[in-house]
């Protein structure tokens, strides 16, 4: 998840346990965070439509909550969410079983290290340990250490997971967002210019230090591990924008703003300045 004015709590991410669960689901349910989920269930449906095999294998890692999961569930996917949080997974478990999809959805605690771990434990001529359709990493790589090569590592190893022709997700708070956020929301001009070249941002709710990952990096990671970039989406590309946050839980105004959303996650301009930048990449044979 993107700190910020409007998000009262922290996503949770692999290796970084958020107590605040209250304040995780006063996030999650709402508008900013229901447009999240809202946009990306959106762009993951057109994904799924390009990968072949029934039902899909989804690994989420970092899932938390499960609140990606299950949307795929709903789908028809199996998923295996990895979270190291305990608490998050019994909620992914909860949730699934409120949804109907016990059945289709798995939770494992392990982490990305985990995944590095059985990777070189596989003989990579023989095309790496990926047995998965479509893997997920959503809000987890702004907050690895390690810099730009661990971005790079980890998105290797999220690629060594995925099965030739399948596709790996990618989604991350995005630098631009970032700047325009600080002029619009919070009207802080000198934090903007700072933002424009800074490596990295505090994140108010996490109260650390987050590394800030461009789209730019994590596309030519997927292509150093020989993955074709085929999908490139904005997601919340205006809600942040709209100071006034009560006019988010408007009715009339949500709907309206979800559908501006869903309409303009996948077009230039607006796909560059959104609050998270998602990329997909599809694994070659």
């Amino acid at each position: 998840m993107s700190g910020g004015v409007g998000d009262p709590a922290a996503e949770v991410l692999t290796g970084h346990l958020v107590e605040d669960i209250a304040g995780w689901q006063g996030w999650s349910g709402a508008p900013w965070g229901r447009l999240r989920y809202r946009v990306v269930d959106h762009t993951l449906a057109r994904v799924c439509r390009t990968v072949s095999g029934r039902p899909l294998r989804v690994l989420d890692a970092g899932g938390g909550d499960g609140s990606d999961a299950v949307a795929l569930a709903r789908r028809g996917c199996r998923v295996t969410v990895l979270d190291t949080s305990t608490r998050m997974l019994e909620r992914a478990r909860a949730a699934a079983a409120a949804a109907g999809v016990a059945d289709r959805v798995r939770t494992v605690d392990a982490d990305l290290e985990d995944l590095r771990a059985l990777a070189d434990l596989t003989d990579h001529r023989a095309g790496g340990s990926g047995t998965f359709d479509l893997v997920l990493c959503h809000d987890v790589l702004q907050h690895r250490p390690g810099g730009e090569e661990q971005v790079r590592a980890d998105v290797a190893t999220l690629v060594s997971s995925v099965r030739p022709g399948g596709c790996v997700s990618l989604l991350a708070s995005n630098p631009a967002g970032d700047v325009l956020a600080a002029v619009a929301r919070r009207h802080d001009l000198p934090g903007a210019l700072h933002l424009l070249d800074a490596s990295a941002a505090h994140d108010p709710v996490l109260d650390r230090e987050v590394q800030r990952v461009a789209p730019e990096l994590a596309e030519e990671a997927l292509r150093a591990a020989r993955c074709s970039v085929d999908f490139r989406f904005g997601v919340r590309c205006f809600s942040d924008l709209v100071a006034d946050d009560s006019r988010k839980a408007e009715p009339g105004f949500y709907a309206d703003l979800e559908r501006l959303e869903l309409a303009a996650c996948d077009r230039e301009p607006y796909l560059r300045t959104a609050r998270s930048w998602q990329v997909v990449g599809r694994r070659r044979g």
